[in-house]
């Protein structure tokens, strides 16, 4: 790829003005979520971002990369420790280098998971089949079969199969197909390809949704799928890729939101604070009670709740922000009347910039606390520990 087919941007930026084709527009109107466009004079537009991060590679125009900006945190390693991924080896380049090698981190993340679970084995699971057989199987389905007239010989039935071809390994074989078909490492894909044509042999490959992948509940039995299908519900929730035409390659974006990898961020580093401390725990994205009454009504949700005994102590929202804003600052002082508890909002490393501490007129603190997440290690481990004792530090100066 040569400079002129690469536009380097950061989160909430600008590009110069460029001449885009009318199929570019058009897809990053219709179908990227994370860049807008302005026009300007003549046929030139300027591209805007947000607050995701990733890439967008467009039918006739350059892959635009879009790359973190607060704290210039290593992102590798804030994709990992957000989903709880570690690596297994470090055979993979995962730099964020350019616009393409942003798949192939993701890529990496997903085989390195893909790997360990294929190592233990696919679980086979019990599925309802709606089937046409030679001879009654499982329930005769008799709407079905009165509707095939009164010469049929077979059965329509219904029955359960104990099978490999679930909606959790259709997932995981999706976006293994998907990937590779993406990223530029020979590397990787050969190896998700290898991957796939095992899985292929017991599973069928067909268009998961978002939202079938979010419906999988794992049990004891599958929960060491957690990895691999948190890695395919970001890759899903966040993918958008138009055909592949044939001796070409693909239009597609992969923009990831910072707000919720921070968020997950925020939310391991409390549990794994308070994972030694007896009778203590922390729950996510919790709904408070309702604070007001009328109709319809209206609740709210913390990013965290940390409990002692099953009593809130600190309510918290995480914020990838450089500035403390006023509607913040309100929403967690209308947690803390909820939950009667002192409150705090997280940040990126800002150098100290937004740390501060408050009293509210409720009688409880708020403060403002920034986790170091601009480390610039690789080692998942070391990110974890830092993030870890700048948030038990804050905590035991707050509740003790």
């Amino acid at each position: 790829m040569t400079t002129a087919d690469l536009i380097e941007l950061s989160e909430y930026d600008e590009s110069d003005p460029i001449d885009l084709s009318d199929d570019d527009i058009e897809m990053v109107e219709s179908q990227v979520d994370g860049l807008r466009v302005e026009y300007r004079r003549g046929k030139q537009v300027v591209l805007h971002t947000d607050h995701r991060v990733g890439v967008v590679a467009l039918p006739d125009g350059p892959t635009i990369e879009i790359r973190p900006k607060i704290g210039e945190p290593n992102l590798v390693t804030l994709l990992r420790y957000a989903n709880g991924t570690e690596p297994t080896h470090l055979s993979h380049e995962t730099e964020l280098e350019s616009g393409t090698n942003f798949v192939d981190t993701v890529a990496a993340l997903f085989l390195e998971e893909l790997e360990a679970v294929l190592s233990q084995g696919l679980r086979r699971e019990y599925v309802d089949v709606e089937g046409t057989e030679e001879y009654l199987r499982g329930r005769l389905n008799v709407q079905r079969q009165l509707a095939g007239g009164p010469g049929k010989t077979d059965f329509e039935c219904d029955y359960d199969e104990f099978t490999y071809d679930t909606t959790l390994n259709q997932t995981i074989l999706c976006v293994a197909n998907t990937l590779s078909s993406l990223v530029d490492s020979t590397e990787i894909s050969g190896e998700l390809r290898e991957y796939e044509s095992r899985l292929r042999r017991r599973v069928t490959l067909r268009e998961v949704s978002i939202e079938e992948a979010e419906q999988i509940e794992l049990t004891r039995l599958t929960d060491y799928y957690e990895k691999v299908l948190a890695l395919s519900r970001l890759v899903l929730k966040h993918i958008y890729i138009e055909d592949i035409v044939a001796g070409e390659g693909a239009s597609y974006s992969l923009l990831i939101g910072m707000n919720d990898v921070f968020e997950k961020v925020v939310e391991r580093s409390a549990r794994e604070t308070v994972d030694e401390r007896d009778g203590w725990s922390v729950e996510g994205q919790a709904r408070t009670d309702n604070l007001l009454r009328g109709s319809p009504s209206i609740r709210m949700r913390p990013d965290f709740i940390v409990k002692r005994h099953g009593d809130p102590v600190l309510v918290g929202d995480a914020k990838w922000k450089t500035k403390v804003k006023n509607n913040d600052v309100y929403q967690v002082v209308a947690y803390q009347t909820a939950y009667d508890a002192p409150g705090v909002l997280v940040y990126p490393d800002n150098d100290g910039a937004v740390e501060n501490d408050y009293s509210v007129k409720n009688g409880y603190s708020l403060a403002m606390l920034e986790l170091p997440t601009g480390l610039s290690t690789a080692d998942v481990g070391e990110f974890g520990r830092e993030n870890v004792e700048r948030f038990f530090a804050f905590l035991s100066r707050t509740v003790g």
